[in-house]
């Protein structure tokens, strides 16, 4: 985050959170925290052993990190795992970082802490008249939702009504204000429909939308990308070498982590996956698909912009 430009906008809507803040004993973890999770204090390291994974508790902040510990509950490794060559069928070592251990049991709450907190640091959110609203398909409003709720601010999720029970059922649980607009996997331009809809109603929405909102990118570029160079020094030998880094594309925000690893590895390959029943930037994003989580049928800004970076 030292890149952005802090100013101020509104120093009553930062005095505001200050107070929330203090009031509900909610603490924010600084991206270098977050990536380095060993320098959060211990005290905070031990209170976590006692909160759940998936709990709201604003303790939960310092578990948006890839070293969460299943088993004790605090921080410990990397959580990864390597497929074997025997299903990979090649020679080279394939390894994936595993989201599950996250708060939410996905790696987009990373993503939506990137895009409130610095809003909140920075005046532009009021948490007592503003409300957080997370277009998606998925788990980015789910994380939205929960770090919302965490950080005591009202959350608003729209995702396409066919979309699992499972994570509907989630976000009334918690407390979130839905919205189901029509469709499925594919079809994100609803869900963008229905911010425009609620943004004419009131000023009162605050629209987070992954697909523009640079705090998205800037985090994995930051922690994920980071968090990949320090698994491949701990498992690399002396003839290793990191050749690749594969993403599914979805909003543009994971595969920021490859810049990153550009920057410490310039010969690496950076692979946009995307789904073949609806290939968007393969082939202009016709069809549908059931794969939750990563949305079609546009081009990120973000990503467009980086795209227009590399063709200077």
């Amino acid at each position: 985050m030292s890149n952005w430009n802090w100013q101020v906008e509104n120093k009553d809507y930062l005095q505001k959170t200050i107070k929330r803040c203090r009031e509900k004993k909610i603490i924010l973890p600084t991206f270098e925290q977050l990536k380095k999770p060993a320098t959060i204090p211990e005290s905070i390291k031990t209170k976590l052993k006692s909160v759940g994974l998936h709990e709201t508790n604003p303790l939960n902040l310092f578990r948006i990190n890839w070293r969460n510990d299943p088993v004790t509950g605090g921080i410990g490794e990397i959580n990864f795992l390597e497929i074997p060559k025997e299903i990979t069928g090649v020679k080279a070592r394939i390894i994936g970082l595993v989201g599950k251990y996250f708060p939410t049991g996905a790696h987009k709450v990373g993503a939506t802490y990137g895009c409130l907190v610095p809003y909140l640091v920075t005046g532009r959110f009021n948490p007592e008249y503003h409300k957080s609203v997370w277009p998606s398909t998925g788990n980015y409003c789910r994380g939205g939702a929960f770090n919302s709720v965490l950080l005591n601010i009202h959350a608003v999720a729209i995702l396409p009504e066919e979309m699992s029970k499972e994570r509907f059922d989630w976000l009334k649980q918690i407390g979130a204000e839905v919205f189901a607009t029509n469709g499925c996997e594919s079809n994100v331009k609803e869900i963008y429909d229905k911010c425009h809809e609620l943004e004419a109603i009131s000023d009162e929405y605050l629209i987070f939308n992954q697909f523009d909102q640079f705090g998205n990118p800037i985090w994995h570029y930051e922690i994920t990308g980071y968090t990949i160079e320090k698994l491949f020094d701990q498992i690399k030998n002396d003839k290793s070498r990191l050749s690749g880094f594969i993403s599914a594309t979805g909003s543009a925000g994971t595969i920021a982590a490859g810049d990153y690893l550009r920057t410490i590895f310039p010969n690496i390959k950076i692979v946009a996956s995307e789904a073949l029943q609806c290939p968007t930037l393969f082939m202009n994003g016709f069809g549908g698909h059931r794969i939750e989580g990563i949305g079609d049928k546009h081009i990120p800004w973000i990503q467009l912009m980086m795209i227009r970076h590399y063709d200077c």
